[in-house]
């Protein structure tokens, strides 16, 4: 019995050490998370991988569907909007390497988020609080909000290209050239589109009352998605002044027509 009892041992212990070494023995390529487990919806998740094959990484989500991905190169951020398990991929020629993720279903979004990446799909348009800026006669009032007017500033939008499965569409980034008080200002954004006609108004920065971090400068973000293939329409309405201009989708490549930056500059003007 002794003898038959050995021999079992060390075949068992021999086939534990090679499935520990197997487990242990991942793919240095494979993708990395900032986070795997209790990802918030609308939480961004930055994605990233060693990539040696030298082609670029192409990402996608699967399942895609209530996803928005961006990428550039070797890393990718991920914004999920229904709760559920997801595996994010990266594809460099014929090497696949991915990693599952798992979505809760509490919001991330908050009120001092209310104007960030976080309100895909529906973009909603917050309320404009009263101006009050001008100089208070109370002695003894507390510290109220104010909206600062934009007329001598400049906003510059950075474009980045998102691609979920076979569709496409644009990330729009807004960035003030002035600084504002309190690090959570807002910049009071409005996106319309109609008829393949696309139209961004920036109608001030909200400051909330009593806070003394800052001054930075105002930033939010829009996302112009899905985008089909043609020319459209591309207006910004900075303080009332409206700019035009327009952009042409071609497949996944983008390219904007701007004529006029002295209020709105908008870089890249390609996307490939």
């Amino acid at each position: 019995m002794k003898r038959l009892l050995i021999p079992f041992l060390l075949l068992t212990a021999v086939i534990g050490y090679m499935s520990c070494q197997k487990e242990h023995s991942s793919d240095p390529a494979s993708v990395n998370a900032a986070k795997t487990e209790g990802i918030k919806k609308g939480e961004p998740v930055s994605f990233s991988v060693q990539n040696t094959s030298g082609q670029g990484a192409k990402w996608s989500v699967s399942p895609s569907a209530n996803v928005t991905l961006t990428s550039d190169g070797d890393k990718a951020t991920v914004y999920f909007r229904r709760s559920g398990s997801y595996s994010v991929m990266a594809t460099m020629g014929s090497t696949i390497q991915r990693i599952l993720v798992s979505v809760t279903d509490s919001s991330y979004c908050d009120s001092l988020r209310r104007d960030s990446i976080c309100g895909f799909p529906t973009d909603t348009v917050p309320t404009i609080p009263k101006d009050t800026t001008r100089h208070d006669t109370c002695k003894n009032c507390g510290p109220h909000d104010s909206t600062f007017t934009l007329a001598n500033d400049h906003i510059n939008l950075s474009v980045i290209r998102i691609d979920t499965g076979n569709v496409s569409g644009l990330v729009i980034k807004a960035t003030t050239q002035n600084a504002y008080p309190c690090t959570f200002n807002t910049l009071l954004t409005w996106l319309s589109g109609t008829n393949g006609s696309y139209n961004l108004e920036y109608r001030g920065v909200y400051v909330p009352g009593g806070c003394t971090s800052g001054p930075v400068q105002a930033t939010s973000t829009r996302t112009l998605y899905p985008v089909t293939d043609g020319t459209h329409t591309f207006k910004v309405n900075v303080s009332g002044v409206t700019y035009t201009g327009s952009f042409t989708k071609t497949g996944t490549q983008y390219s904007f027509t701007w004529n006029d930056a002295s209020k709105v500059t908008i870089s890249p003007l390609i996307i490939n």
